[in-house]
């Protein structure tokens, strides 16, 4: 312990792009010192794909390699921060590497003590993970619910800065330092603009992706992702036919953002890229209905899927080739339109 505070671990990776606001402002309302591995890095992944088995997607993979980390360079920790997320919604599960996370960690050599705290809204609400999780570093029941209280109003703060707009790495990184929620400095937009699909440790590990979207950005591409989507998409389920219901809590989402696009905001991008990892299932399978609906509509879809093996050349290509076609494809659009109008006025005359 550290000024008597409890250290704990907590791994860049997985949920970490999702959920760290929350449980930072949790764990340190609990009076814990939180401990971060550092960015996805070259020997982090190396070390998770020795520890991994090879039917494990790269994003578990990259978590061994994560916790490995905390382990060898901070053998001062008094626990590891591994949740087990089940159900946020009772209509829909986590992924269920997910979900045993927690049993397959702690077999791992020299793991320190894991905090429990389970996510699982079928069975139990979530405070009463809290208080369990409070008893386990030393808090009353009343001190949890404080702490859940301050946590949750932090984490829907969270959102709505997202919601305004604000890249989901800037706002991470303004999170870890506790700085106040500000907008960057408005960067000059480009003439294209793509929805971003892809679970959060998808598209905001850079080093797994490659900086995916700097790439786009140097090609003169926007992107935005469903962290920054207003909260009225993602209030009704989306059915796919009377038989088949998304009972996938990240791929209901990806779904229902697909949705809006399809319909309401169909003219607000030129295109959608969704980054998958390899030998992820249910990706693969909702991949293949978007990029159904995706030609039913006219729209350009690209999927790129990724592993411990991706290169960049390959990668930069295919996005080099990807926003050239999307661009001329627009540029023809205008010009067919303003044919058009010239015609109609022609007429008129």
């Amino acid at each position: 312990m550290s000024n008597g505070k409890p250290k704990v671990g907590i791994p860049r990776a997985l949920h970490f792009y999702r959920y760290f606001p929350f449980w930072k402002k949790l764990l340190e309302e609990l009076g814990a010192e939180i401990v971060l591995s550092p960015p996805t890095n070259k020997r982090i992944v190396e070390e998770g794909v020795q520890h991994g088995f090879g039917e494990l997607c790269i994003p578990v993979k990259i978590y061994y390699g994560h916790v490995m980390k905390l382990i060898r360079e901070h053998p001062e920790l008094d626990y590891l921060f591994v949740p087990r997320y089940v159900s946020e919604k009772k209509e829909s599960y986590f992924c269920p590497k997910f979900l045993s996370l927690p049993d397959v960690i702690k077999i791992l050599p020299n793991v320190p003590k894991l905090l429990n705290f389970e996510v699982n809204v079928k069975e139990f609400p979530i405070a009463t993970s809290v208080i369990s999780l409070a008893r386990q570093l030393g808090k009353s029941q009343a001190r949890a619910l404080e702490a859940y209280r301050e946590a949750k109003a932090y984490f829907d703060e969270y959102h709505s800065f997202l919601r305004a707009g604000a890249p989901v790495l800037h706002a991470l990184r303004l999170v870890e330092r506790n700085l106040p929620f500000t907008l960057p400095k408005k960067k000059k937009e480009h003439d294209i603009k793509f929805l971003l699909l892809g679970h959060a440790y998808n598209l905001f590990d850079t080093y797994i992706n490659l900086n995916f979207q700097r790439k786009l950005r140097d090609e003169g591409a926007d992107s935005l992702t469903i962290e920054n989507l207003p909260e009225s998409i993602f209030k009704v389920p989306v059915i796919v036919n009377k038989k088949l219901r998304n009972y996938w809590v990240h791929e209901e989402e990806i779904m229902q953002a697909i949705r809006y696009y399809l319909t309401k905001g169909r003219k607000e991008i030129d295109g959608v890229i969704f980054l998958i990892s390899f030998a992820c299932g249910p990706d693969s399978l909702i991949s293949e209905l978007i990029m159904r609906d995706m030609k039913v509509v006219g729209l350009p879809f690209l999927e790129i899927i990724m592993d411990e093996h991706s290169g960049e050349a390959g990668l930069l290509t295919r996005i080099q080739s990807f926003v050239e076609m999307v661009r001329r494809k627009k540029n023809q659009m205008k010009l067919m339109s303003l044919a058009k109008q010239r015609a109609k006025k022609s007429e008129l005359f």
